[in-house]
């Protein structure tokens, strides 16, 4: 598919593609067959009753949108301190591609540690049980492969231009993803994430503006 995955820093492991939308109560990801069956809600306890389809949504789609924008920040990000040349964008994009690696992987984790328990399905493979592969990172979504794809080949002020447009669009997404999730949103995991990491969307906006 062409998609573009930068190992973390001081990382020898290459990050995998993988897929959030098996977060989206149980939908299949796309290497299943279609055959199986669709998996039974979980319940923590007889008390507690599995969570609203709306809800579910809700929640499926902050975790398929943020994460891989998150990550995508960070990807181009560690591609600016390679191919840029100006001081003040290869300071912020160090920030950002520390800050948002490490919002990625608090999205990821709370998909591996929840989304079983909602879906009784892997985000990883779409398998189901016990022992089955852990998401490490999430697929960047097609306009992000694009734009990652246009930022690769360009170099100094060329890159400075196209970084900034681009990121810019990037952190506004965000924010208003995690805007909307503190508002609106119903898991507190996924809630207390959104508001760490809003701040710091905010303030990287604040100062990608002034570049």
């Amino acid at each position: 598919m062409g998609i573009i995955f930068l190992p973390a820093p001081g990382s020898a492991r290459v990050l995998a593609a993988v897929t959030l939308a098996s977060v989206m109560a149980g939908a299949p990801v796309a290497a299943q067959t279609g055959d199986e069956a669709k998996p039974p809600a979980f319940s923590s306890s007889p008390a507690s009753p599995p969570p609203s389809s709306s809800s579910s949504e809700e929640t499926g789609h902050f975790v398929a949108t943020a994460a891989p924008t998150a990550y995508f920040i960070a990807t181009a990000s560690r591609l600016a301190l390679g191919n840029s040349r100006n001081g003040k964008i290869r300071k912020l994009a160090e920030t950002l591609a520390r800050e948002q690696s490490q919002a990625a992987n608090s999205l990821a984790s709370w998909v591996n540690v929840n989304s079983a328990v909602v879906t009784l399905r892997s985000p990883f493979t779409g398998k189901i049980g016990p022992g089955a592969p852990k998401l490490s990172a999430p697929n960047l979504l097609p306009s992000q492969v694009s734009d990652l794809h246009r930022l690769s080949p360009l170099q100094g002020k060329e890159f400075d231009t196209v970084f900034v447009s681009v990121l810019m669009g990037a952190l506004v997404q965000l924010q208003a993803l995690y805007g909307d999730f503190i508002r609106n949103g119903t898991d507190p995991g996924l809630r207390a994430i959104a508001e760490r990491e809003s701040p710091k969307v905010d303030q990287a906006i604040l100062e990608l503006g002034k570049l």
